[in-house]
């Protein structure tokens, strides 16, 4: 396989010397560098690159007085390379620019001239790229997953492994002819199959059995516990760290991915500590990593059903008849979401209708006409995810403006792209097709708006990205006995 690559393009032939130096000696052992001095002997580089087949890992450029060119070459580049990190530098940064930049998404980071000390100023933020390119790039794919676009289960499996930032490369029964070559006709009865770097296999498999091949943690390691989470979001990770650093033996029981609704968002930017925003997937990544530093430990695939007192222990049972004991249990449930009720919708989950951030399917719907229901920040960073690739997207609210429920300074960006409509005070009242998506049918009021077709039958997809309003509901733990002195 071929490495993949590191584009810089410095107009000063002194910095480009220097630049080239620094990442030839940081990062020549992993990556192909190429130093060029201009956008258009980088458009030549990335005609090769294309043409062998070769990812585009990280663009480094100096920002010049063209801002509008270079924007359009970036968003150019974002086009054939869409996992490629940008980094724009110069001499002096504009704030109000420089968060505008990232906002668009033409940007990933922004940084005033890094040349000078780069083992300083440039280092730390080159590593952090790298290592995030590395874990979300399909092009580097670990697994390759065999299946058919617009089943279920499929769907599942790669957002499973999205969420868990594990590299994949999909390859679509109907349409890649490689997976004829790839697949025995026996296995072709069992999609999804995920093929795994030593060679084996797994047919059709359950979360349980994916995630003890993945390495993670399906069974406790200890027969006690000072303190058991439920729930491994945000809250249940960020005790996980607390408790587990006072040295307090902790086990966090999370029945699906670590990071709850907030890992399911393509970015967060007004999270403390991160200026330039992160993603979901990648603040889930860090906060099971900080919490296994400290020797917490982390179960998924299994619901706590049932808490018990007896006396001054605790315990929790699993789904699988397990029990755990402990002598504290803190539940950290926060939210799941809300189905859609209508006509069709439960058929065609995991078809075309989906709940949660896409992004282990975006790129999926290049060129293609998505409706997205949810009005609040993660539905916007969503839209903004999605245009990347799809030809329109079409936010839909049932609240009377999106100004109630979205931040500000999202809504303004998402009003300045073309590709995004906004249909507020709407809702979806019935959802249509056989085998996948097709329609849907909007209403506001008593009054029915369109039904909407899909052009193509790989068409469209209906979202709901946001624990708010009619589409969300509070996360359920069905306990068979629970009380309040329990706590």
């Amino acid at each position: 396989m071929k490495r993949p690559l590191l584009l810089l393009i410095e107009p000063d032939a002194g910095s480009l010397d220097r630049a080239s130096d620094y990442l030839q000696q940081d990062c020549g052992s992993r990556f192909d560098l190429e130093a060029v001095s201009s956008t258009e002997q980088a458009e030549e580089v990335l005609e090769r690159a294309k043409g062998d087949d070769r990812s585009l890992a990280l663009l480094v450029v100096r920002q010049n007085g063209e801002d509008q060119v270079l924007e359009e070459f970036i968003k150019s580049v974002k086009r054939i390379f869409p996992e490629a990190k940008v980094v724009l530098y110069d001499e002096s940064v504009n704030p109000d620019q420089a968060n505008d930049s990232m906002r668009e998404g033409v940007a990933d980071c922004t940084i005033a001239d890094p040349w000078t000390a780069p083992e300083v100023s440039f280092e730390p933020i080159l590593r952090d790229l790298l290592r995030h390119w590395e874990s979300s790039s399909s092009s580097g794919g670990t697994v390759l997953v065999i299946g058919d676009q617009w089943a279920p289960r499929c769907h599942d499996v790669k957002d499973l492994l999205a969420r868990h930032r594990i590299p994949y490369r999909w390859i679509d029964v109907e349409s890649d002819e490689a997976a004829d070559a790839e697949l025995l006709e026996e296995e072709l009865a069992a999609l999804p199959v995920l093929q795994f770097p030593d060679g084996s296999k797994l047919l059709d498999p359950d979360d349980e059995s994916l995630a003890e091949k993945l390495g993670f943690s399906t069974k406790p390691e200890l027969p006690f516990y000072d303190l058991v989470i439920v729930g491994g979001g945000p809250a249940g990770l960020t005790a996980a760290v607390y408790a587990s650093s006072e040295g307090l033996r902790t086990l966090v029981v999370e029945i699906d991915a670590p990071g709850g609704q907030a890992g399911t968002s393509a970015l967060i930017e007004n999270y403390l500590g991160f200026p330039d925003g992160i993603s979901g997937a990648e603040l889930a990544s860090r906060a099971v990593q900080q919490a296994g530093k400290f020797g917490a430990e982390i179960l998924l695939t299994h619901r706590a059903t049932e808490l018990r007192v007896d006396g001054e222990y605790r315990t929790v049972f699993l789904d699988n008849d397990s029990e755990i004991a402990c002598h504290c249990v803190l539940l950290a449930l926060g939210v799941c979401y809300r189905k859609l009720e209508v006509t069709g919708a439960e058929k065609l989950t995991g078809s075309g209708v989906y709940y949660g951030t896409p992004t282990a399917e975006a790129s999926r719907f290049r060129d293609e006409d998505v409706s997205l229901l949810g009005g609040g920040n993660s539905a916007g960073q969503a839209a903004l995810l999605l245009a990347r690739y799809a030809k329109t997207v079409r936010m839909i609210t049932n609240e009377a403006s999106f100004e109630e429920t979205m931040s500000k300074y999202l809504l303004e960006r998402i009003k300045a792209i073309p590709a995004i409509e906004l249909v507020a005070g709407a809702s979806v009242v019935d959802v249509h097709g056989d085998q996948k998506l097709e329609e849907i049918t909007l209403k506001r009021g008593d009054q029915e708006l369109e039904r909407t077709p899909r052009k193509r039958s790989s068409s469209g997809s209906v979202r709901a990205p946001r624990p708010n309003g009619w589409l969300m509901r509070s996360r359920e733990m069905q306990m068979d006995s629970f009380s309040r002195d329990a706590i």
